[in-house]
């Protein structure tokens, strides 16, 4: 009798990622993948369409659905239906898999279709990250067609998240639409899906990277705006990658400007990069008690990431310190930290965490004045690839924020001042007449 050894056998999947021959059978089985996850799972489906004004009904998808406009048939790669009482909402859908990237013509006349047949909403998804304005990635669509069509963009990178935030941290009630959940997770990661994670600074890079560093770059060109845009991109895909892990909606932080005139915006940081040879971003975490801060030093080669956080208001300066080094267990490699007395703008010389904690290291502290912040930073040196994989930048990037935050950030308890306590001299505001 022989014995069978079934490891050796491949899992029969209810996605599978085998049989697919070229651009249009992945795109196909993506699109189909996805929409029909939706149908299944209505909590991923709300979660994906939460900036729309979709009601929460009963869905139906499709693949490929006719249109006729003109003299011409047109077939959109799906749409989707959500029907609550009387009410019907629709939306086409449009899908790019691997580096294709969506198609201007294309996408204006599906917004016709939409404005032809009072569809609700344009969708597309593909590999394209939003940058730091929130814009969708495609130039030159027609604003008049978006009077009476919404337009949201979908990254695939945006599309895993949801769904592992939805399989691993929020949790869907019923097993077996779980599990379907979890086989488009698991198709989706695969690379032969198409679904790719943000890999690539784009094919300046290195020249931007070395005119920065020089000082050969004088004024912002078009090269040095995209690397900058990249970077931002960049900065959101790591947001990403912490809400997956965490569980929560980890944002961008942008100012103002880039939603309301980005190309403004990216000018002026265009600018700052020359001056200062750093690109910076930062990210806010919900119930943390600061935002991750990260710069790339482009002149020196040096990853900063660092945040700030306010000492007690309370007890000696030393103290204080003590205070924060006690919660800080197991410090990443380079990890600094200082302090700015209250009412200074410069902060103090830092000191290793290590020193810090070293009872015969000695430092200047000023107990004339009080602590009131410290900043709690990692130094790391910075890749240099443009895209992804050992010694590349993405990659750096992305593990530091995930560690100064594992390691740093998410053991920190902000400071709360203790409960008042009860006078033992104090009993009474009117002692009774006995007493007295």
């Amino acid at each position: 009798m022989q014995l069978l050894d079934e490891s050796r056998f491949q899992k029969a999947r209810l996605i599978p990622v085998t049989g697919i021959k070229g651009a249009l059978d992945q795109e196909g089985r993506a699109t189909s993948a996805l929409l029909a996850v939706i149908k299944i799972v209505p909590e991923l489906a709300f979660k994906l369409l939460q900036d729309l004004k979709s009601p929460k009904g009963s869905i139906e998808t499709y693949i490929e659905p006719e249109f006729k406009s003109a003299t011409k048939k047109i077939r959109p790669d799906g749409m989707i239906v959500v029907t609550r009482g009387k009410k019907e909402w629709r939306a086409l859908v449009e899908v790019k898999t691997a580096k294709n990237e969506l198609d201007l013509n294309q996408l204006n006349s599906y917004l016709d279709l939409c404005r032809d047949y009072k569809i609700d909403a344009l969708i597309t998804v593909s590999n394209q990250v939003l940058n730091a304005s929130g814009a969708h990635p495609t130039e030159g669509i027609d604003q008049r067609k978006l009077r009476s069509t919404d337009l949201l963009h979908l990254s695939w990178l945006q599309v895993i998240t949801d769904s592992l935030v939805l399989s691993e941290h929020t949790g869907v009630e019923d097993m077996e639409r779980d599990l379907v959940l979890t086989e488009l997770i698991r198709f989706l990661q695969s690379d032969a899906s198409g679904a790719s994670e943000f890999n690539d600074m784009g094919p300046s890079w290195i020249t931007i990277r070395e005119s920065v560093k020089s000082g050969a770059l004088k004024k912002p060109d078009e090269a040095l705006l995209e690397t900058v845009s990249r970077f931002e991109s960049l900065v959101r895909y790591s947001a990403l990658t912490l809400s997956a892990r965490l569980g929560v909606a980890a944002k961008q932080v942008v100012p103002r400007i880039a939603k309301t005139d980005y190309k403004k915006h990216l000018a002026s940081q265009s600018q700052k990069v020359i001056q200062s040879k750093q690109l910076v971003g930062s990210i806010s975490i919900p119930g943390a008690p600061a935002d991750l801060e990260l710069s790339a030093d482009l002149g020196s080669g040096l990853l900063h990431c660092k945040f700030t956080i306010s000492a007690p208001q309370e007890g000696r300066n030393k103290s204080r310190i003590s205070w924060l080094t006690r919660q800080i267990k197991e410090p990443p490699t380079g990890t600094a930290i200082s302090w700015t007395y209250k009412h200074a703008r410069i902060p103090e010389t830092s000191h290793s965490h290590q020193s810090l904690t070293d009872k015969n290291y000695e430092y200047e502290l000023d107990n004339g004045r009080e602590v009131s912040t410290f900043t709690i930073e990692v130094v790391r040196t910075m890749g240099t690839k443009r895209s992804t994989g050992k010694g590349a930048f993405i990659d750096s990037v992305v593990d530091l924020f995930e560690d100064t935050y594992g390691s740093l950030l998410q053991t920190i308890k902000p400071w709360t001042p203790p409960s008042p306590k009860l006078s033992e001299t104090i009993r009474e505001i009117i002692p009774s007449a006995e007493g007295s």
